[in-house]
């Protein structure tokens, strides 16, 4: 049986985009900390869009409207307030029982509205172990405005066509026109159309690559990417894309290429790498959010822990800057990746226990 475009992706395809997942909150993880897998093949060169893309990949425009924003609701906006509270208490005792310096005030000014001021002028960093909020705002603003709109045209004739513009035109007003304005005058809400713009086309650009993503996937267009990215590195466009702050310097074109390039390639690996299923990658792959959530404090129960050895003094430690040495640091990707995913898995089995029991008979 012929499939539809807007099937569930076949077993082959989910463990594939897990494990793209898997990459790509590594990388998160890497960015965090320190390093790069090459010179060439930096965390901070596509790893955000990433997501987006894979969200457009993910989506079906079928789906009931409340059912989707249920979801939205579920996943993302109620996430975001109970993972807030919990990485800024555990900062805030951090910051009262060690003296670290947490560089912000997750409850500062104690009303919830003046909390949410200050969250919005920071672009959503005053709880600073917990930086990634800002995307999952922007996920949930995003996918809550394609929704519709995609729902609403998919089955226009020329519907990939203009999603395709669409693409370019807010990759443009994303990373050259808001970005700019944003750059100049500091104004956060040029930031917020920035990272708006930005995630829609990757977003967009997931959704129209569903039909033929795995078709194109082969060792030819993967050496292309590869060697794109090294040409434009050894040229000089390598600097990094920081989405969160709307900064891209390489401007547009060469930004978007890159991207492009490296979604490829993470795809590429990620079906080469699904001819076998490894239950741990698959699960850091499933765990991507609890990852990207709780990987930062992860960091300081490590300083922690050197500090107890003698080998750090945790009033030195920042949310981007903690103990570092050639010999431990892998532990600082190691462990803030698999101990979410372990602490995740055991919470699901916990609330399924917990419903059986509860269950009538």
């Amino acid at each position: 049986m012929e499939r539809h475009v807007h099937d569930k992706p076949t077993q082959r395809e989910s463990l594939a985009i897990n494990y793209a997942k898997a990459m790509g909150i590594v990388m998160v993880v890497i960015g965090h900390y320190h390093g790069a897998l090459f010179d060439f093949y930096r965390p901070y060169t596509f790893h955000m869009p990433l997501f987006f893309f894979i969200g457009g990949l993910l989506l079906d425009p079928r789906a009931g409207a409340r059912k989707f924003y249920a979801g939205i609701a579920r996943k993302h906006v109620l996430y975001a307030i109970s993972t807030y509270l919990v990485i800024g208490s555990v900062a805030v005792l951090f910051r009262n029982g060690l003296g670290v310096d947490i560089q912000g005030d997750p409850f500062g000014g104690g009303s919830i509205l003046d909390i949410l001021r200050a969250n919005y002028r920071t672009n959503f960093e005053q709880n600073t172990y917990f930086l990634v909020l800002w995307f999952i705002v922007c996920y949930a603003v995003t996918s809550s405005a394609l929704f519709p709109l995609i729902k609403a045209t998919h089955e226009w004739k020329f519907a990939s066509g203009a999603y395709v513009l669409a693409i370019l035109a807010l990759g443009y007003l994303g990373m050259e026109t808001f970005a700019g304005r944003f750059q100049a005058g500091r104004d956060i809400g040029y930031n917020y159309l920035s990272q708006c713009c930005v995630a829609s086309a990757f977003y967009l650009a997931g959704y129209v690559a569903r039909p033929f993503l795995w078709k194109l996937l082969n060792l030819y267009g993967f050496i292309a990417a590869f060697f794109i990215m090294y040409v434009s590195s050894q040229a000089g466009f390598d600097h990094a894309v920081v989405m969160a702050w709307s900064k891209y310097p390489d401007g547009f074109l060469m930004a978007f290429i890159r991207i492009c390039c490296g979604i490829y390639s993470t795809f590429y690996l990620s079906w080469v790498l699904s001819s076998e299923r490894m239950d741990l990658f698959e699960a850091a792959g499933k765990e991507s959010k609890a990852i990207m959530s709780y990987h930062l404090i992860g960091y300081l129960f490590l300083d922690l822990a050197f500090q107890a050895l003698g080998l750090y003094d945790i009033r030195d430690a920042a949310p981007l800057d903690h103990f570092h040495s050639p010999v431990f640091s892998p532990l600082y990707i190691i462990l803030p990746t698999l101990i979410p995913v372990a602490c995740a898995i055991y919470c699901r089995k916990a609330k399924a226990g917990i419903a059986r029991r509860l269950a009538p008979g």
